[in-house]
């Protein structure tokens, strides 16, 4: 594994490199995770595929100097400082919300893209509540004096939970994680830089059968935040181009008991 760093505009992006491989893999993370997520997955695939994941805007070891906004093309112009992929053809796999951002990528760049991985992906559609919270000015107002006082907002979660308009895995996930001062302020200022990498379905649907572009959908079966009839929906029209394969774990596709399986999907 190679640790390295490239610059984009007044940004530091944090990269890590495996193998060897002629086809080259990049990989994103999900939220609040780094690019050494996809270790495991790596050292498994390393002989097909060069890997590059990248520790996304806000994370790791990156340092974000760009205000809190980053888009797809900030996501292109970033890769194309990677000698590996500068102008290049390349497949790229997103895990959760790096999901939401190889869509978008994917959606400036099919003709670039050899094939698209998407590992529980969020993206393919949009939560009311990130909606809410990140598209509308006044959401986006209330968003942060929420998690600046978190107590009224666990008080409706509460009662959202009671009325069913939010299912036990996302309340759990809301309570243990919102707790934490520092994991407010995190999900506030993360959510709000990557609002704009907001994936136009439609399109990219038109894309994939223009491009023949392959895509490879896993989810897991018992996962409350994503769940996997959203993939089914997706491929519906796109069975020529699209796979889904179904994991018997949770959200964390990445988990090590489930490697050799995605592994085996890429090889």
């Amino acid at each position: 594994m190679l640790s390295f760093f490239i610059a984009y505009k007044q940004s530091s992006i944090h990269c890590l490199r495996w193998g060897t491989g002629k086809d080259i893999l990049v990989c994103l993370h999900g939220f609040g995770e780094t690019a050494e997520s996809f270790a495991p997955l790596a050292r498994q695939i390393e002989d097909k595929y060069t890997l590059i994941a990248v520790d996304m805007p806000l994370h790791g070891k990156t340092t974000w100097n760009e205000g809190m906004r980053c888009v797809a093309e900030d996501m292109i112009g970033m890769l194309d400082q990677v000698p590996e992929l500068a102008g290049k053809r390349f497949s790229i796999a997103g895990y959760s919300m790096g999901g939401r951002v190889a869509l978008s990528v994917y959606e400036q760049i099919p003709q670039r893209i050899q094939q698209l991985i998407l590992l529980a992906p969020d993206g393919l559609k949009m939560n009311f509540w990130y909606w809410l919270a990140t598209q509308t000015f006044y959401g986006n107002r209330l968003f942060r004096y929420f998690m600046k006082q978190p107590a009224i907002f666990l008080s409706g979660t509460r009662l959202l939970k009671k009325s069913g308009l939010i299912n036990m895995g996302v309340y759990n996930y809301v309570h243990q994680y919102l707790n934490v001062d520092e994991n407010r302020k995190q999900l506030y200022t993360i959510w709000t830089t990557f609002r704009k990498c907001k994936p136009r379905v439609r399109i990219i649907r038109k894309q994939i059968k223009t491009n023949s572009s392959p895509v490879l959908l896993v989810y897991g079966k018992y996962d409350k935040i994503i769940r996997y009839s959203t993939g089914k929906q997706f491929r519906k029209g796109l069975e020529s181009y699209c796979t889904l394969h179904i994991l018997p774990c949770g959200h964390r596709v990445l988990q090590h008991k489930n490697i050799p399986g995605i592994a085996a999907l890429l090889s």
